[in-house]
């Protein structure tokens, strides 16, 4: 897979420079070191150390070296599509990552059956049973810039890439959640269970979410979420925190009476474009086994 890029040097400068100045990291100016051709400068194969003068055009061909994936039929929402990225609306009922558990029936490998063989760089990971959008980005380049503006996201308040979820959580008689507010609380590993996380008073990682309840009848609640920080599990540890776990979510106190997977379902995403630099939003909807609770009440 190739992916063609083309730019106009501003300023005298080097090939490199000017790449990093458009978001290439150094791995992938290293990976454009090792073979000539993969750069020109006004149609001339150079090196990325190569001097460029204000005015010169550059050209730089991106190659990845997909390994064979086995293709999985299976039914994919694309929202949104281009030559570096694609927004999927993901079911509740695949995982993003092919582990042992899921070998061959990943989101991989539903995406070989459309893309061939590709080099999968998944930028916001979704847990199998949380449904919704997620990005996938076509190419290194495109994955790099958006992963470090995810990175950057943990260091300020001001959001490159702002995700928003719907939930539904349970109440009780006692406790009924009708309010908007914060939940800040580390998140670490409390048993030694790396697959469990939880709230921790020591060793974990800070944590905040938004919620806002949206509606509420005695047994549960619509909710809102925006994430400030992006742990494992998160929106997950906190509910349950805060006594309103996610129905379905067996592993973190919710009953799977009404739902069989976590009921939570990522709704909005917006982002710049990491080659455009666009911004860039797309919203879907609740998905139907979500929808069907809200409507008995």
């Amino acid at each position: 897979m190739e992916r063609i890029l083309e730019y106009t040097a501003t300023e005298d400068g080097t090939v490199q420079n000017l790449l990093k100045s458009k978001g290439f990291s150094e791995r992938i100016c290293n990976l454009l070191k090792k073979e000539l051709g993969l750069v020109c400068v006004n149609g001339e194969p150079v090196f990325v150390v190569a001097k460029v003068n204000a005015g010169d055009k550059i050209k730089v061909i991106l190659k990845e070296n997909p390994p064979k994936i086995a293709p999985f039929d299976y039914p994919i929402d694309f929202v949104y599509q281009d030559y570096d990225i694609a927004v999927i609306n993901k079911s509740a009922d695949i995982a993003v990552l092919a582990t042992n558990a899921h070998y061959g029936k990943s989101l991989m490998n539903a995406l070989a059956a459309v893309w061939g063989d590709f080099v999968y760089h998944p930028v916001n990971r979704l847990d199998k049973g949380t449904s919704g959008l997620m990005i996938v980005a076509k190419n290194s380049l495109a994955h790099s810039i958006l992963s470090e503006q995810i990175a950057q996201d943990k260091q300020t308040a001001v959001k490159n890439v702002q995700r928003e979820y719907l939930a539904i959580v349970h109440n009780d008689k006692d406790n009924i959640l009708t309010c908007e507010g914060d939940i800040i609380a580390d998140i670490g590993i409390p048993t030694g269970n790396s697959l469990v996380r939880g709230v921790v008073q020591s060793g974990g990682k800070y944590a905040k979410t938004h919620y806002k309840v949206l509606s509420s009848c005695p047994d549960y609640s619509l909710v809102q979420l925006v994430l400030a920080t992006g742990r494992t599990h998160q929106i997950r540890v906190h509910l349950s925190y805060i006594g309103h776990p996610l129905l379905g979510d067996d592993l973190y106190g919710g009953s799977k009476s009404m739902i069989e997977r976590p009921a939570l379902h990522s709704s909005k995403i917006k982002f710049r474009h990491p080659i455009t630099n666009e911004q860039l939003e797309f919203c879907a909807p609740l998905p139907k086994d979500m929808q069907d609770i809200l409507a008995k009440k």
